[in-house]
């Protein structure tokens, strides 16, 4: 297992307030990556994503998978553009509330045409929130 990168902004192009990627706590270049994410109330799209209960927006679960799966990458992101391509097999089991600590663990699952094939897990002090498998495309 390799260091984690310390500066994030460094390695993904990726800024506030879409920048989801809070640490990298394990990474294996090219095979697996697990980050976190601290979900805090003053997190921009938790205003209206629902007024009096609050949640992460399943697609934002799925954008942070996606960024984590930027650090199986052995180079910086910085200068790329990469963006989500496909989502496939997507499960939402539980919500991600203000105050959760998400742990985003992702492994690569293949590549063909330019494209990385991920399968991806968000959890939450053990319980599973969402697992997917997506396609990231660099430009």
């Amino acid at each position: 297992m390799t260091a984690p990168p310390a500066d994030i902004p460094a390695h993904l192009p990726h800024r506030y307030p879409f920048l989801l990627v809070d640490r990298v706590l394990e990474r294996e270049p090219g095979v697996r990556v697990v980050a976190e994410k601290l979900v805090t109330f003053g997190e921009p799209y938790l205003q209206g994503h629902f007024q009096g209960r609050p949640l992460v927006p399943g697609v934002l679960l799925l954008e942070m998978l996606a960024q984590a799966g930027g650090f199986l990458e052995s180079d910086s992101l910085h200068d790329t553009a990469i963006f989500l391509a496909g989502v496939q097999d997507a499960r939402f089991k539980a919500p991600a509330l203000p105050g959760d600590r998400l742990r985003l663990e992702v492994r690569a699952d293949g590549a063909f045409a330019g494209m990385v094939k991920l399968r991806g897990t968000v959890s939450c002090e053990g319980r599973e929130l969402c697992i997917a498998s997506l396609v990231v495309k660099r430009l």
